[in-house]
């Protein structure tokens, strides 16, 4: 995945699987993720869906909304299930599940803004 991050802050690894609308994306945290490394995680896996795209573009995470920590989690691998479901100009929203061994820990939505320059 084309991301600037590095580790520690780098929790997106590889795309899992891949649709127009839906990515599922391997997650490593360097320790038990608190919810806001989850939304990091699910903003990163935002960047699959630039995949085929060779620009180079920075994206901002703009809005996180409804997020709920379902579970407490205690795992430092995790699948993060990203559906984009709003585009508007430079700004996607996506709605996201953060999950571990097919149990949801974490949802929300998040609306990603990209650097259009």
């Amino acid at each position: 995945m084309n991301l600037p991050h590095e580790k520690p802050i780098r929790f997106a690894n590889r795309i899992l699987t891949s649709s127009e609308k839906k990515i599922r994306v391997s997650c490593i945290f360097p320790f038990i993720p608190s919810l806001a490394m989850a939304c990091e995680a699910a903003a990163q896996s935002s960047a699959g869906f630039a995949e085929e795209d060779t620009a180079i573009k920075m994206g901002f995470l703009v809005s996180l909304k409804d997020v709920v920590l379902e579970k407490e989690m205690n795992f430092l691998e995790a699948v993060v299930e990203i559906e984009k479901t709003f585009d508007f100009g430079s700004m996607s929203e996506y709605s996201f599940e953060l999950q571990n061994n097919n149990i949801v820990y974490v949802t929300g939505k998040i609306t990603i803004a990209l650097n259009e320059e």
